[in-house]
């Protein structure tokens, strides 16, 4: 079992309309993004930049006073810390039986939503046999050879400022007052998900919350962050793989 955050990331094919991110207007892709867990750790953009500030300067200086400084950030958001340690303890054996939510809200028409992934179980939970470094993988591997995996995808809808904050993504929004409602189902057939043509390509495939139809926006001070974050960490990466940014389509799509 690995601790920490896990994450899941859906790309849409065949999506017309305009797209909101910039230079990708006119992409035929949709991309999701969640955690899994219901809330995020900072609750707003101001926030994000002092927390970004003392990790910087946590990891740069060479000072022992300077290396406190995140330390110094914490004393005064303790709520922020106990969400970040739980993230960082949540447990995952399986990504495929693993629940996913966006953790922040969603443009859905005139109204606004959270999204949720939960997988639909097909028979005993199944795990890596060993652990390693790439169990998790390993279990994917195993259950796919076996079997289907499918994910049930709900939304929340927005209910009031108290309950459903868009603004404060430390907020849950609880089962309870937004219900979930079933828009789709995730179906991912069985196959052999690893091999060296799918694992590059999934190795060069960006995702961003921003790449969506306005219908979709992404709502809240963090998501507006997350969006400039996103881009500037795939340019990155692109540019350290020598691997020009572009989204995939059906055609391109590695079939060994």
């Amino acid at each position: 079992q690995h601790p920490g955050g896990h994450g899941m990331a859906v790309k849409l094919m065949d999506v017309p309309g305009l797209k909101l991110l910039e230079g990708e207007e006119h992409e035929q892709t949709q991309d999701f993004i969640l955690l899994d867990s219901p809330v995020f750790f900072i609750k707003n953009a101001i926030e994000y930049e002092r927390f970004e500030a003392a990790r910087v300067k946590m990891e740069s200086s060479e000072t022992w006073l300077g290396k406190l400084s995140m330390g110094a950030y914490f004393l005064t958001h303790l709520g922020e810390l106990q969400i970040l340690k739980k993230i960082e303890s949540n447990v995952s054996s399986n990504p495929l039986e693993t629940k996913y939510w966006s953790a922040t809200p969603y443009k859905l028409g005139a109204g606004a939503v959270k999204y949720v992934a939960q997988p639909i179980p097909a028979g005993p939970p199944i795990a890596a046999p060993e652990p390693s470094s790439d169990q998790l993988r390993e279990a994917m591997k195993l259950n796919l050879q076996t079997r289907d995996a499918s994910f049930g995808f709900f939304v929340q809808r927005y209910v009031d400022t108290h309950s459903t904050p868009i603004e404060d993504p430390t907020h849950e929004w609880t089962e309870e007052k937004a219900h979930y409602h079933k828009v789709a189902t995730i179906h991912i057939p069985r196959q052999t998900f690893d091999t060296p043509e799918r694992m590059e390509f999934c190795q060069n495939l960006a995702f961003n919350p921003w790449h969506c139809l306005p219908d979709h926006r992404p709502l809240g001070g963090i998501n507006r962050v997350r969006k400039e974050v996103y881009v500037a960490l795939s340019e990155m990466r692109h540019k350290l793989n020598n691997d020009p940014r572009q989204e995939p389509t059906p055609k391109t799509l590695p079939t060994d």
